[in-house]
Formats: structure tokens, C-alpha cells, sequence
């Protein structure tokens, strides 16, 4: 019975006929300075726009693009389309910081790292123009070739971001061990657990790391999040993600005052 439930994979050939045709698209959602709403950078996220299912998020594809090996190929298309962005951004004087999710395999070896850094001469911006951010539960066991491609990208002068922190195993060691300087840990945890998030902001603290709040879904979220010391945040209830013709007016408005948060 459940089985008959769980969607199925999209074929290979139809995500190498997605990738051939331009439908991976990066839509963006906003980071803020929680206290005065001030912008404080843009993450990339990846949708699937269908021309018979619609949008589709990253769980309804994800997987296959891991299994079928074509993760890097979607990246270098969200990559092209965020540094492009980033080009109209600049002409505007709007200048950001974007963010892009990595799996840590994508580092096993040094290509990917070399297409950053050619993308990033292409098109005019420094290293800190970009922060990657990685699953924890991925870094757990990361291999010495992983290690050293982070270090590479932090050595580029790109930031790097723990996501999802506090649902893995993370330890002192590895976040001693590697180049981060940036951790995310999930919303639900202000409501559910306060006192792991002073704790994880007082650590962030102490190896100079920042902290992002990420699924702030409510009032309640953002309040609790500023009791509890938290600069950074972004949410649902701050702006939800929009593909980028929607972007550029939104931002245009916040600078002017006229957006929602």
C-alpha cells in the first residue's frame, strides 16, 4: 500500500532532455538581517519547471539527478544563471551574495572547483561573491580530497555553510577540521528547543562562524529567534523563493522600503 504511493523517479533521459532544453532553473529567496531587515544575501534554489508537470521542487528529482550523475551539469546551469543575475545586480548597483547547495561528492575531485573559478573570472566577481553550503550529514565522513577542495574554495575567498545543522552527528572536530564559516539550523528549533539554538549561536560565536535561521515559517519563529540573539534569517514568512525576472523588482522594492519585511 505505501509503496504504491511514492512517486517515481524521472528517467535519465527525461532529465538530460531538462538539462538540454534550459527547464533546471535557480529561483532565489532572500536572507535578512533579522533586526532591521536589512538584505544580507540571496540562496539559489533549484526547480524543475516542467512543461507538462509544472514546477517541481528538489524532492520530486533530486535523487535521480544524484543517481544518474548529472548533479554537476545542473549546477553549472544554476551557477551561469546566478552569476548572470549577479552581472544585471552590479549594472543596477544591487551587489549580493549568492548562495548555492553543493553535495560534499561533488568535491571528490578538483573539476568542479576549477569551473568556479573560471565561471567567477568570466564574468568579473571575487570569490566572496559566493557561499556554498553543504548538508552536514554529508561532511560526516568527508574524505581527504573533500577536505582539500573546500579549503580551495575558502582559499578562492568563498564562504562555506554548514546547512541543516544540528539533524546530523557534527562534532567539534569536524568543525574545527574544516574551512567553514557558516552555520544553518532549522527554525523549528526556536519553537522546540531553544536552548540548542543559544547554544549552537554561542559555538558560531566562539570559531567566528555566523548563524542562519533558516525556516522562519511565522511571526512566532522571528520573535523567538531575536530573543534569542539570532542575526540572520530567512523564511517563508520573509519572502519565499521566486524564479529571477521576479527578483529583480522585489529587490528594487526592498531597497526602496516597499517590501513586506
Amino acid at each position: 500500500m505505501a509503496s504504491s504511493s511514492v512517486k517515481p523517479l524521472p528517467s535519465e533521459l527525461e532529465i538530460q532532455r531538462g538539462l538540454a532544453l534550459g527547464e533546471f532553473r535557480a529561483w532565489f529567496q532572500p536572507k535578512f538581517a533579522l533586526r532591521t531587515g536589512q538584505l544580507a544575501g540571496v540562496e539559489a534554489l533549484v526547480r524543475w519547471e516542467h512543461p507538462a508537470r509544472g514546477v517541481l521542487l528538489p524532492e520530486d528529482f533530486l535523487a535521480a539527478v544524484l543517481a544518474y550523475d548529472l548533479i554537476d551539469d545542473m549546477f553549472k546551469q544554476l551557477l551561469e544563471q546566478g552569476l548572470s543575475l549577479m552581472v544585471v545586480l552590479r549594472r543596477q548597483a544591487l551587489p549580493l551574495e549568492l548562495a548555492f547547495n553543493l553535495h560534499a561528492s561533488q568535491l571528490l575531485d578538483g573539476g568542479l572547483v576549477a569551473h568556479i573559478q573560471w565561471a567567477l573570472g568570466q564574468h568579473g566577481f571575487p570569490g566572496s561573491s559566493l557561499m556554498f553550503e553543504f548538508a552536514e550529514n554529508g561532511l560526516l565522513n568527508a574524505s581527504p580530497a573533500v577536505q582539500e577542495n573546500l579549503l580551495r574554495l575558502r582559499m578562492l575567498g568563498c564562504g562555506l555553510s554548514i546547512d541543516d545543522f544540528g539533524n546530523g552527528f557534527s562534532s567539534l572536530k569536524l568543525l574545527c577540521q574544516l574551512p567553514f564559516n557558516q552555520l544553518k539550523l532549522d527554525g523549528e528549533f526556536v519553537r522546540h528547543c531553544p536552548s540548542l539554538v543559544s547554544s549552537t549561536l554561542a559555538l558560531a560565536n566562539f570559531l567566528g562562524m555566523s548563524l542562519v535561521i533558516e525556516g522562519v515559517g511565522s511571526p512566532r519563529i522571528l520573535d523567538g529567534a531575536l530573543a534569542l540573539g539570532c542575526e540572520l534569517g530567512q523564511g517563508y514568512f520573509l519572502a519565499r523563493p521566486m524564479a529571477g525576472y521576479r527578483l529583480l523588482p522585489w529587490l528594487e522594492a526592498h531597497a526602496n522600503g516597499r517590501s513586506n519585511f
